[in-house]
């Protein structure tokens, strides 16, 4: 891979992860609700998502999913129910009434780090146009049958740091936000918007075609 072809490669992969969608809401949530530390987890599975599904479009499966009614919408459905789910708890999570400063991590809620990690990663994983984008984007960049070892570490390096970085600076976002939420009202609007939201998506997901 040239140095031109790498940039637009980051350019096109930084854009596509960035732009707002389930992910980036939960890595808010996350951030808002379990601080920085932990939702480091939660952006390991969300990382851990997105590599498995270039993993699967490299080995052009993607191809496969693309054909397969059922096996496409299998993987779609655990994605639509998980976004509906998550978006109940965080809808009706009790909201704990008005805190300072000095007892600002009392409201936050509690996860194991399992559960944070299996949240960032069904989340990456429970919309399967995800491996379609995947395999429409890296036959643009790789030719599989000249590439060699270091050409495919370079695009899945590449990928792993933009989707790490770009969940964590969600994640910082909320944290930063961190002032609002001592305020009980404005924690309650934002659980009902971010969990409506991700309802939403799912519905969304839910009707849509290939």
């Amino acid at each position: 891979m040239t140095f031109d072809y790498f940039i637009a490669y980051f350019v096109i992969l930084f854009i596509a992860t960035m732009t707002p969608g389930p992910n980036m809401l939960l890595a808010i949530n996350h951030g808002v609700n379990h601080g920085l530390v932990r939702t480091i987890y939660s952006g390991l599975g969300n990382l851990a998502g997105n590599l498995l599904m270039a993993f699967v479009s490299i080995l052009g499966l993607g191809a496969v999913l693309a054909a397969s009614g059922l096996i496409f919408n299998m993987i779609k459905w655990i994605g639509v129910i998980y976004l509906v789910f998550i978006g109940l708890i965080i809808i009706f999570q009790p909201i704990k009434a008005e805190i300072t400063n000095e007892n600002d991590d009392k409201f936050r809620s509690y996860k194991s780090k399992r559960r944070l990690f299996l949240d960032g990663f069904i989340i990456a994983i429970g919309n399967p146009k995800g491996i379609l984008f995947f395999s429409a984007l890296f036959p643009q960049f790789i030719n599989v049958k000249h590439s060699s070892i270091s050409g495919f570490m370079i695009i899945f390096i590449t990928l792993g740091i933009v989707a790490f970085g770009c969940y964590m600076l969600y994640a910082i976002f909320g944290v930063r936000l961190k002032g609002l939420f001592q305020r009980h009202a404005f924690r309650k609007i934002f659980n009902r918007i971010t969990g409506s939201i991700l309802i939403g998506t799912g519905l969304a997901i839910a009707f849509s075609r290939k």
